[in-house]
């Protein structure tokens, strides 16, 4: 399985804390998810990724890009493989078409590829994940909408009797951040949380030292940011994603919670 962080702010940032520093680390993570390490970041004008088929926590690369990006969107995963071996060409995030995706589940590759034209099966790898991707993208294009293609995708996957663990996904068109929390069982694992940090009401005294640092340098620089992730990275109050919803964040940082039936 795999492990899932991202993130939306009014100027660019960085990963290094949530990579390195934050109490439950995605370097932490990776070391029960050491198949791959990969980051696709939104500077304004274009997407930039960088990833590698082996455990972040092992990565020198994964220390000098954690400090280097600078992206208003963030898209970041640590993968643990169950479709397709450890290479580049399997490691998340993808880009296609315009949109950047990365997924924490399992699917079956083969019925789910019935489903996708063969216009869009030009696949760099041999995952069920990346095969999502690009079906989502295909009824995303066609509906004219990225919501309205989701909600196609699952109605598909449904009727086609696709068997699948987790449909939970981090995906962006650099305008917009789509959060997908949509499992099938499991569901104490296969979690979604937001944190908006600042969060209001903020009590820095509850805060480990760290956190407190980080906090008082980004209200220092008036930075703001929605936070996504697997599973809470700090001691902050995370908010855990409704099973079956997706959550849409925008360039003001505003959310909308919308049911995926």
């Amino acid at each position: 399985m795999c492990r899932l962080f991202g993130l939306y702010a009014n100027v660019p940032v960085n990963v290094a804390f949530s990579f390195y520093e934050a109490g439950t680390s995605m370097s932490e993570l990776s070391r029960r998810n050491p198949d791959g390490w990969g980051v696709a970041w939104f500077d304004g004008r274009e997407w930039h990724l960088e990833k590698e088929p082996w455990a972040l926590y092992e990565s020198e690369k994964a220390r000098e890009v954690a400090r280097s990006v600078r992206g208003l969107i963030i898209i970041s995963h640590v993968r643990r493989a169950t479709h397709g071996e450890a290479r580049y060409e399997n490691t998340h995030p993808w880009i296609y078409r315009g949109f950047v995706f990365a997924h924490n589940g399992y699917l079956d590759r083969e019925r789910l590829l019935r489903l996708v034209r063969v216009e869009y099966r030009d696949f760099e790898g041999e995952t069920d994940s990346e095969v999502l991707f690009h079906l989502i993208v295909q009824e995303a294009l066609e509906a004219g909408g990225f919501v309205e293609g989701v909600k196609r995708v699952v109605e598909k996957i449904k009727r086609e009797g696709v068997h699948y663990s987790s449909l939970n996904f981090l995906a962006s068109d650099g305008v917009k951040l789509y959060v997908l929390r949509y499992a099938n069982y499991n569901l104490d694992y296969y979690t979604l949380y937001y944190l908006e940090r600042p969060e209001e009401g903020l009590h820095l005294e509850r805060l480990s030292q760290e956190t407190t640092q980080l906090i008082r340098a980004k209200l220092t620089r008036e930075e703001r940011a929605i936070l996504v992730a697997s599973e809470p990275l700090t001691e902050e109050r995370w908010s855990r994603i409704p099973n079956r919803h997706m959550l849409v964040i925008d360039r003001s940082l505003k959310m909308k919670l919308i049911e995926i039936p």
